[in-house]
């Protein structure tokens, strides 16, 4: 019987989180620079543990006695700290891209559009959390890695929107879509 109320337990807190999820979606819509553009977000997971170490941080703050127990309170409180910058950082973060070209938009930091004309070039790395790689524009280095949201829908698109821009045939650039590489390397100064 122990066991089946720590599921339901269990089952309660996600639902809590799955709700207080739509409702953040609904109260704090995603930011687009043009209504019919797409977007490249931060992988949904990092949400969900932003939110969740937030409530588990005050939850605890509420619950530990600050005389009592000092090191355990501190660390609630960096614990809370670390659920608001991923709260923040999710909702932030983005790339914003149409036909044209894209913005950028850091965590914060304000958003910079770029044609996709001045791409100059991309490295792609494996690491151990996937494919990394960075797009250069405009004398600036992109990062992205393949656990974003929609990455690989922006490069394709970006690499033929370059390759028309720059009037290139598309055949004629070497890419490997899979490890997320579509550009050339940029050239050395």
């Amino acid at each position: 019987m122990k066991y089946i109320l720590y599921l339901l337990l269990i089952a309660v807190v996600f639902g809590l989180v799955a709700l207080v999820d739509f409702l953040l979606k609904k109260i704090f819509p995603k930011a687009r620079p043009n209504p019919g553009c797409q977007a490249v977000r931060l992988p949904r997971y990092s949400s969900i543990l932003g939110l969740l170490m937030t409530l588990l941080g005050i939850i605890a703050l509420l619950y530990i006695p600050r005389q009592e127990q000092l090191a355990l309170w501190l660390g609630c409180w960096v614990v809370l700290a670390i659920g608001v910058y991923l709260l923040v950082n999710f909702f932030w973060f983005g790339i914003f891209y149409d036909g044209e070209g894209f913005t950028y938009r850091p965590f914060l930091k304000k958003g910079r559009y770029y044609r996709y004309e001045e791409i100059t070039g991309q490295r792609a790395f494996l690491a151990r959390s996937g494919w990394n790689t960075s797009l250069y524009a405009r004398g600036d280095e992109i990062q992205l890695y393949a656990a974003l949201q929609g990455v690989s829908e922006f490069l394709n698109k970006a690499f033929f929107a370059w390759c028309r821009q720059k009037g290139i045939d598309p055949d004629t650039v070497e890419n490997d879509p899979h490890m997320l590489v579509f550009f050339p390397e940029p050239e050395e100064p």
